[in-house]
């Protein structure tokens, strides 16, 4: 006996079950005085669904949201150190932006001053700044959606690599994706976007070349992903990093082919892929800047 659901109207009991009987399953109702209740149950398990759904509808119900099971294995992962280390930098820094100490510390963190010339900074000794925008967020909701991305995508690396791994990882990618952003659009720029799409390029096509690994990126999620970068790419969402993006999901995928040193087929097909988004992301930018690039790759 499976339960379809519960109600108290015996009137819509009784077109419930003249309903179902309709489209071919055949339901019961069981009156439960302690509650004042009837149970609408039917016997054959393989009808249940059909049956709660024909219920729900019946009674103006929404379907329930449904989570990717994916999603379920990657949210319930062990909390990973660097990861929370990392999201804890990211938030205090936020926190820290809105105090007299915010304008200095941002002037300290972004890769170099607007009137500065090219690695002026850097050039002198201030490594710090090739990194550093990663952890520089400039909203609310920049920092709400960087953080939650991060947070599980972070603790997935960081389970199956372990910790070492996830700081290299962010480091390197990092500072890829900072160094071509600053390189299109200048110094002031921040926020962990470049790196969130280099651990989506680098789970996406790990799980491709390795079929046995056990967690994966739901399809729709990589497609949405895959669409906020071409939408921003438009300019029609205003100012964004778009060359981090790029330049993250480039670098993520590299390092997904990388992780074993031999060419072949599939690995060759990503390879070309990322090329293709590297070269893209460039393109696209350089046409909106008509060429003004911060480093001038051409003249108009």
């Amino acid at each position: 006996m499976q339960i379809v659901g519960e109600l108290r109207d015996k009137r819509m009991v009784v077109e419930i079950i003249a309903g179902l009987s309709q489209i071919g399953i055949t339901a019961n109702s069981h009156y439960v005085s302690e509650g004042d209740i009837y149970i609408i149950t039917v016997d054959n398990a393989e009808h249940l669904g059909l049956a709660q759904d024909f219920f729900r509808v019946k009674l103006g119900f929404k379907k329930p949201i449904e989570v990717d099971q994916q999603w379920v294995k990657i949210k319930t992962l062990p909390r990973g150190e660097m990861t929370f280390a990392m999201l804890v930098t990211c938030i205090g820094i936020y926190l820290l932006s809105f105090s007299n100490m915010g304008v200095p510390l941002y002037d300290t963190l972004f890769l170099g001053k607007t009137d500065s010339s090219l690695f002026y900074e850097v050039g002198r000794g201030q490594f710090w700044r090739l990194i550093t925008p990663i952890f520089l967020h400039m909203s609310f909701l920049h920092i709400l959606f960087n953080m939650l991305w991060f947070k599980d995508l972070g603790y997935l690396i960081e389970f199956n690599f372990k910790k070492n791994f996830l700081l290299l990882f962010v480091l390197l990618t990092g500072l890829f994706s900072n160094i071509c952003q600053y390189l299109v659009s200048g110094p002031q720029f921040g926020g962990m976007s470049g790196v969130l799409y280099a651990m989506l390029g680098f789970i996406w096509v790990y799980k491709k070349l390795h079929v046995d690994f056990e967690y994966a990126i739901p399809k729709f999620d990589i497609g949405m992903m895959i669409g906020w970068y071409f939408m921003c790419l438009t300019g029609v969402l205003g100012p964004i990093a778009n060359t981090a993006h790029g330049a993250g999901l480039v670098a993520g995928m590299l390092c997904a082919v990388g992780m074993q040193f031999r060419l072949d087929r599939e690995r060759l097909k990503y390879l070309s892929l990322a090329l293709f988004f590297l070269i893209f992301t460039l393109g696209v930018e350089g046409y909106k800047l008509q060429g003004r690039y911060y480093l001038l790759l051409w003249k108009q």
